[in-house]
């Protein structure tokens, strides 16, 4: 990834098949802070600088890591509302605990975060019964 002979292109698509799946397994059911979200940009942009050294999103054709992470979110979102309305995981997403949550800022839940996403790529829960729209609605551009 470092040899100065490897053209940015090749480095970028290494970096997307190879670095980046890496990085985003298992994110897609979880609901970050904003500064979780903020330290991973931070170490992408470092594996980027060590590989490259110079315009890093550009030279790479790579998007920004949060999009990524917003787009698999909503995908794995997706698959959920598509299956059948008695199926565990979209009965959990509904799932409502007995009892009162404890004092102070309410910890953000996994639902709390898609709706956030979905109102800022500017869809709804509905729209995700139709596969190939709903694909095509939260897609983020460059793979």
């Amino acid at each position: 990834m470092c040899d100065k002979r490897v053209s940015a292109r090749i480095k970028g698509k290494v970096y997307k098949t190879v670095v980046r799946p890496a990085m985003l397994y298992g994110l897609e059911t979880v609901a970050l802070r904003k500064r979780q979200e903020a330290e991973l940009e931070v170490a992408e942009t470092k594996m980027l600088r060590f590989s490259l050294n110079e315009y890093i999103r550009g030279t790479a054709h790579v998007r920004c890591f949060g999009d990524k992470v917003r787009e698999a979110r909503l995908r794995w979102f997706g698959h959920v509302q598509r299956r059948d309305s008695e199926h565990i995981g979209r009965r959990m997403l509904r799932l409502e605990l007995p009892g009162r949550r404890p004092r102070g800022r309410p910890k953000r839940r996994f639902m709390d975060v898609v709706k956030e996403d979905m109102k800022l790529v500017g869809v709804r829960e509905e729209e995700a019964e139709d596969r190939v729209r709903w694909r095509q609605m939260i897609r983020c551009g460059e793979p």
